[in-house]
């Protein structure tokens, strides 16, 4: 039997989001409105990246792209039996604006950071990336899901979490407030607390 895996997906797919907004029963609303609440976790994500930079041994990557809200690079967390890295450079981007998570010609490039070790490995050792993978979950719902995969005899069970844990929302209630404000905080930490919400189940036959 093959081993459980766990994979970060990133899907810019509206109807995916959709389903999502439909499963938390939090609407989706206009792209402007997403954007200007996207807007409002700049100063959140931006101290983030402060301490990626401060206490991770992060760096800024110049880049000439203004598109970009930051971006970040480390080395492997993998290490040869020589100490040295085992693995390419890891990235860490983000927008400065939400559409762009949209845009059909930079699809490739949210999926290579979302896809990449920083958000398979990194995230677990790493607190101000896990924050970053859950502010988004609460801000784009959808955007980026965690799936957990088993192969059964009967087909393969795959166990997809959208929203981040109930724990993480009320730790962070001061600055979710400052962001979404209190009735759609609310929301975010009732659908949070209910499985059927924050979860879905697919089964795929064999």
């Amino acid at each position: 039997m093959a081993r459980p895996r766990t994979e970060v997906i990133f899907s810019s797919d509206v109807r995916n989001m959709d389903d999502w907004a439909r499963r938390t029963h939090i609407p989706l609303t206009t792209a402007d409105a997403l954007g200007a609440t996207y807007a409002r976790a700049h100063r959140w994500l931006q101290a983030l990246r402060l301490t990626l930079v401060r206490e991770y041994k992060w760096s800024d990557a110049p880049t000439p792209d203004h598109r970009l809200l930051f971006s970040l690079e480390t080395s492997s967390i993998w290490r040869s039996s020589a100490g040295l890295p085992a693995g390419p450079q890891l990235i860490l981007q983000l927008p400065v604006h939400a559409s762009s998570f949209f845009s059909p010609e930079r699809r490739v490039q949210w999926q290579i950071v979302f896809h990449s070790d920083t958000f398979e490995s990194v995230r677990k050792i790493c607190p101000p990336v896990n924050d970053i993978l859950n502010l988004i979950q609460c801000l784009l719902t959808g955007l980026v899901t965690i799936s957990f995969e088993e192969r059964l005899p009967e087909g393969t069970y795959r166990t997809i979490r959208g929203l981040p844990p109930v724990e993480w929302i009320t730790q962070n209630e001061k600055d979710l407030l400052k962001i979404f404000g209190p009735d759609h905080y609310r929301a975010l930490a009732r659908a949070s607390r209910d499985t059927q919400s924050s979860f879905k189940l697919e089964v795929v036959p064999h």
